[in-house]
């Protein structure tokens, strides 16, 4: 919560505070996503705690970068390699060890430092290889060619973006035609239609989105942003006015948060003084 609230020096506070603390105590997290602690008592599969220092460390991307934010990046790499070789391989915990080394990843690369980045994309692709159900493979393969995209975006390659693109697209086809549970592809079609969206490829993004909505049951649920992105998509390929303007006021409405700022983007650069626009998006009115 520091972290994501900008206060860089208090969050590494927190956890090398958190990193004290940890050696001896038995913390009992959920071993599944949110992560909540297990009810006392329960049988509920829990982290260990070479998995909860492992998350800790990886838990946004805010932390992750808080370190560097601090002139301490080495600290945070020294700190994460350990944190990753004390874990006992398992397959359980194969997609908490790819999704830790994907926000390790883009902790570098937003450090400049490609390389490790680079380094990380490969150990996130031998990981997921361990997992031995083929649609779950799949699936971390997926997500972990967003963060593929992520990184030819940071590097400016062009030609690698093409190119996973349509691997990805290609992937998500594959996924979708042998039924893939919608909760996992929507997290799938989220983030390939952000850098989609980024890349002004709004022309992909549109079906992406639409597939995304209609597994969905007609929602994109609270996540305003998913809205406005859908909404950006439908203006620029589409220009249909009513359409753009129902998904910002489902992107308004369902987000706690002004979007106004996100709403001022190359997407929307011909109607950003446009006072039915700004109505639809803005929480001021």
């Amino acid at each position: 919560m520091l972290a994501c609230n900008e206060h860089a020096a208090e969050a590494v506070d927190v956890h090398e505070a958190f990193e004290r603390w940890l050696p001896g105590n038995s913390p009992r997290l959920s071993a599944k996503f949110p992560r909540y602690p297990a009810p006392e008592g329960s049988h509920e599969p829990a982290m260990g705690p070479d998995e909860i220092r492992l998350e800790f460390l990886s838990q946004s991307v805010q932390f992750a970068t808080a370190y560097g934010a601090v002139g301490r990046y080495a600290d945070h790499v020294a700190k994460f390699d350990d944190a990753l070789a004390r874990l006992t391989p398992t397959n359980e915990n194969v997609e908490l060890r790819v999704c830790a080394v994907g926000i390790s990843l883009t902790a570098s690369h937003i450090a400049g430092d490609f390389e490790r980045a680079e380094h990380c994309l490969l150990l996130m692709q031998a990981i997921a290889d361990e997992e031995p159900d083929a649609d779950s493979a799949a699936r971390l393969h997926g997500r972990i060619l967003t963060f593929e995209i992520q990184l030819a975006r940071a590097r400016n390659d062009a030609a690698r973006i093409a190119a996973k693109f349509q691997e990805a697209l290609s992937l998500l086809e594959r996924l979708e035609t042998k039924g893939s549970s919608a909760p996992a592809l929507g997290v799938f079609r989220h983030n390939l239609a952000h850098h989609l969206n980024q890349s002004g490829r709004y022309d992909l993004a549109l079906p992406v989105l639409d597939a995304r909505l209609a597994a969905g049951g007609g929602t994109h649920g609270d996540h305003g942003y998913a809205w406005l992105m859908h909404a950006a998509a439908v203006w620029k390929v589409t220009r249909d006015r009513p359409r753009t303007l129902a998904l910002l006021r489902e992107a308004r409405d369902r987000d706690p948060r002004d979007l106004t700022n996100e709403f001022r983007t190359s997407a929307f650069e011909d109607v950003q003084d446009d006072p039915e626009f700004l109505q639809a998006i803005s929480r001021s009115g």
